[in-house]
């Protein structure tokens, strides 16, 4: 689907309403490779750009739910809770949610899966029964201290970051990835780097 955008007159409000458009692009493309943090910086930055950005707010908070989930968080972080919440607070959360991650309603990529994540949790915790037995199993866990631990695999273990940030705003992202082939081929390198000036 092409998008075609109109832009005002004035160089500079045009300069940065185009690098927010493209902003938000680089954010629906780092999405689509599963980069999600980074996706979710690139829509905060278009926000920067131009906060009247049609739908970013609506782009990062897609994005922050497919974080949440390959995070493997629990059912309340998926809808944004930080603790174990009640029914009606839930209840009121989802319908929000629902609303904004519909994908008749948002245009990213990430809003199909985001609202079944939504939909998904809000089955679970709707359930009376299966929510109390979670909360007691969440309860045990954190009065335990354990944490759950991510048993998934990373796509690529050889994966290396480096981050340089500063107080001026200025932020920069190097992601080295190293993949061997089959035995007696070369190692594929590719790096890749995201740089944003505040």
């Amino acid at each position: 689907m092409a998008r075609t955008y109109t832009f005002p007159h004035d160089p500079l409000v045009n300069l940065a309403k185009m690098a927010a458009v493209k902003a938000r692009d680089t954010a629906e493309a780092f999405f689509k490779l599963q980069y999600f943090e980074l996706a979710i910086k690139q829509a905060m930055v278009a926000k920067q750009f131009d906060p009247d950005l049609q739908d970013v707010d609506h782009f990062i908070l897609a994005y922050q739910i497919h974080k949440a989930v390959s995070e493997k968080k629990d059912w309340y972080h998926v809808l944004g809770f930080q603790q174990v919440t009640d029914h009606v607070t839930i209840k009121k959360q989802y319908k929000e949610l629902a609303r904004f991650v519909h994908p008749d309603k948002n245009s990213s990529v990430a809003a199909e899966g985001a609202f079944k994540h939504v939909k998904a949790a809000w089955d679970f915790l709707s359930d009376s029964a299966k929510k109390k037995a979670y909360d007691k199993l969440l309860s045990t866990a954190r009065f335990q201290g354990s944490k759950v631990k991510n048993t998934r695999k990373r796509a690529c273990p050889q994966a290396k970051t480096s981050t340089t940030g500063d107080d001026r705003g200025v932020f920069k992202k190097t992601i080295k990835i190293m993949r061997k082939t089959n035995p007696g081929q070369k190692t594929c390198c590719m790096r890749i780097s995201v740089c944003r000036v505040a």
